[in-house]
Formats: structure tokens, C-alpha cells, sequence
């Protein structure tokens, strides 16, 4: 009886071992220049670092990370010295990493995840486009006391221009070409400086879009995607009002209606001036400028005012004896 017991603890064991090693992912490999120092594995989140795991490298260079996830999220290696290599990992994942500790970034290759060699197809062609931001950067502040710096600063905007437009294109190829990898995500939010964004929601927002309507059906269950998603929608109900009211404020669109009391108490309504060339001025007695402008407003009404000119002017006033003075 206590043999059959033991068996059945050691088969238990081994079944939760198996688990627990299915359930999890490795980032392994080899590191130069990093002999005993240690390595650190951090989930990245849209507002902070989550440290993972962390362990010193061996003599030979050699490494093992471990983390859990059931879904797919992203994932920064960090070497002692500030280095970083992006990933997209998730629980069975084994990912093979190797490099250079002193420059990660740009030494880096990765095997046994292809969105996270997405990702450093993506790295590679935004450090490279930094870096040639950083050298004209060196320029322009180099010839900055130059006589013909006006002629220099002209040159090198256009090169500037340049370098931004080509990035821009080479992002917009990598995502159409990979709707389905969440390393198109990443493309959304690359960044060519202090706080400068390559794209604009609102100037390349097809481009939100077109990786919304992919990840959000393939991985709903994301917090990143849901954070794009929650931002897709805000952006398409903000479109649709700016376009309502482009539509109802627009050149040529009949002004919506405003009825308000007259000084004397007698209710004007806008409409009741249809026909007649209409400036409609909104304005307010602690408004300086527009208590400035009210002179010109009223000599050009009697300029006009037998050719059918009317001046509608709305107060912003909290109260009647202010507008009134």
C-alpha cells in the first residue's frame, strides 16, 4: 500500500511538473560581454515594466529566462548595462536570444518566435532611421554660427523630410504586411524622438483602424489590443461629431436655430433674418478684443444695413447687466 501511494505521489508530481512546464516560456541564449552579470526579463504594459524574472549569466555567457502567460504580451530583455531587446512571448513559447549586451538593440537575433522577429525587423529599421536623425541633428547644431546657415537649415529639413517619409512608408508596408502579428502594434507607437510619434492617429488613422479590425477579432482578450481598440473607438465617435457638425456648421449649411432675448426683452429668433447677409458674433463683456472690435462692427452695419446687412450678436455673459453695459 505505501509502494502504491508513493508511485501515485511521484506520477502526480510529474503530471504537475509537465503542467507547470507547459504552462510557462523560456527566453534562452548567449550573451557577449555579460559574463556574471545579470539579466533581466520585464512585461511591458502601456504605462509601466512589470519585472518578471532576473538571473546571472553564467562564465560561457549563457542564459535562462522563465515567465507565465496565457495570452500573448510583450516582453523587454534588459542587459546590465541599459540594453534592450523587445519580444512577443506567451506560455510554451521557447525563444532563443543572443547578442551583444552592450548594444542589444542592434545586435540582437531571435529564433522560436516569429512575432518577435517581427519586432526586430521593426527595431532595427527605426534605430537605423534615429540614427540618421541623430547624425543630421550633429549637422545642424554644427553649423549653427555658419554664414549660410539659412541656406543649411533648408537642406537639411528636406533631408529631415526625407528620412520621416521613408520610416513612415517602410511602417505602413509592415503593416499591412503582418494585420495578424501584434508586433503591428508596435508599429503604431514607434517613436523618432522625444516624445515624437512617427504616425498621428488622426492623420493616419486608417492605418488604427486596419489593425484594430485584425488583432481586435484575433486577440480580444489583450490588454494592449483592448487599449487600441478603446482608442479606435474614441477616435471614430470624435470623426463622426467633427463630421456632424462640419455638416451642420459647414460653408453653405443652414445655421442651426438660436432664439434669444433682445435687450428690450423681445425674443429674436436667427431664422427670422433668413435673406438677409447675416455676421453672426458671439462675443462677451470681459472679452477685450471683442468689446475693442464692436466699433468697426457697428460702423460697418450702417455702411451695409440698407443692403440687407444684420449683425446677430450672441452674449457669453452670466448675467443680463453685463452685457447690457
Amino acid at each position: 500500500m505505501k509502494i502504491r501511494n508513493f508511485s501515485i505521489v511521484v506520477i502526480l508530481t510529474l503530471l504537475w511538473s509537465c503542467e507547470k512546464e507547459e504552462t510557462g516560456f523560456t527566453v534562452s541564449g548567449k550573451l557577449k560581454n555579460a559574463e556574471g552579470q545579470i539579466v533581466y526579463l520585464y512585461e511591458m504594459t502601456s504605462t509601466e515594466l512589470i519585472s518578471v524574472d532576473s538571473v546571472t549569466i553564467d562564465t560561457s555567457g549563457t542564459f535562462t529566462l522563465r515567465g507565465i502567460s496565457g495570452e500573448k504580451r510583450f516582453y523587454a530583455v534588459h542587459s546590465h548595462t541599459g540594453s534592450y531587446a523587445y519580444l512577443i512571448a506567451r506560455s510554451g513559447d521557447r525563444i532563443i536570444l543572443s547578442g551583444d549586451a552592450n548594444d542589444l538593440p542592434g545586435s540582437y537575433s531571435v529564433e522560436g518566435s516569429e512575432d518577435s522577429r517581427l519586432i526586430r525587423e521593426l527595431t532595427l529599421e527605426q534605430n537605423r532611421t534615429i540614427e540618421r536623425i541623430r547624425r543630421l541633428s550633429n549637422v545642424f547644431n554644427d553649423s549653427l554660427h555658419s554664414p549660410d546657415f539659412t541656406d543649411i537649415k533648408l537642406s537639411l529639413d528636406s533631408v529631415y523630410q526625407g528620412i520621416v517619409d521613408a520610416q513612415r512608408e517602410f511602417t505602413f508596408r509592415f503593416i499591412e504586411e503582418n494585420l495578424n502579428s501584434q508586433a503591428s502594434l508596435m508599429a503604431l507607437y514607434q517613436q523618432i524622438g522625444p516624445r515624437h510619434y512617427l504616425l498621428d492617429p488622426d492623420v493616419d488613422f486608417r492605418y488604427y483602424n486596419m489593425v484594430d479590425s485584425s488583432l481586435y477579432i484575433l486577440y480580444p482578450e489583450s490588454d494592449a489590443v483592448k487599449d487600441l481598440h478603446r482608442q479606435v473607438e474614441e477616435l471614430k465617435q470624435r470623426k463622426q461629431m467633427e463630421a456632424l457638425s462640419a455638416e451642420r456648421l459647414g460653408i453653405g449649411a443652414v445655421a442651426p436655430e438660436i432664439a434669444l432675448p433682445s435687450p428690450e426683452g423681445d425674443t429674436i429668433i436667427l431664422s427670422s433674418l433668413r435673406g438677409k447677409i447675416v455676421l453672426l458674433d458671439f462675443w462677451a463683456a470681459w472679452c477685450a478684443p471683442c468689446r475693442h472690435e464692436n466699433p468697426n462692427l457697428v460702423e460697418n452695419y450702417k455702411k451695409y444695413k440698407d443692403k440687407g446687412f444684420e449683425i446677430y450678436q450672441v452674449s457669453l455673459d452670466q448675467t443680463k447687466d453685463a452685457w447690457l453695459k
